[in-house]
């Protein structure tokens, strides 16, 4: 189970994605905040799940999470996530290892 305070931080995070004018869908926390296995300065291992990253999208998206996650907390490391790609992807192995062992935070 993932510590509360990372789940605060994570759903702060989305919001602020989404009050930026990015659609959130949910994102995905994995690594070893799931596994049990982190610690006090761990980084916090996150899937941003958006329609937006179906498709192509450029390194500008990709530095938007970042600088988003850079104001909310330095620890979580943003990856970028199509909505389809998070249903169908068979080749991913990080979309597979979080949809295996990530816990799914919702936008609240």
């Amino acid at each position: 189970m993932v510590d509360q305070s990372v789940v605060n931080i994570v759903q702060r995070y989305l919001r602020a994605l989404q009050a930026a004018g990015l659609a959130v869908r949910f994102g995905v926390i994995f690594g070893s905040w799931t596994a049990g296995k982190a610690g006090l300065w761990s980084d916090i291992d996150l899937l941003v799940v958006s329609p937006r990253f179906d498709g192509p999208f450029d390194r500008q998206d990709v530095n938007f999470l970042w600088r988003q996650a850079a104001r909310i907390d330095s620890r979580i490391e943003p990856i970028a996530c199509g909505e389809q790609q998070w249903q169908r992807d068979d080749s991913s192995a990080v979309i597979e290892i979080a949809r295996r062992e990530g816990t799914q935070i919702a936008v609240e």
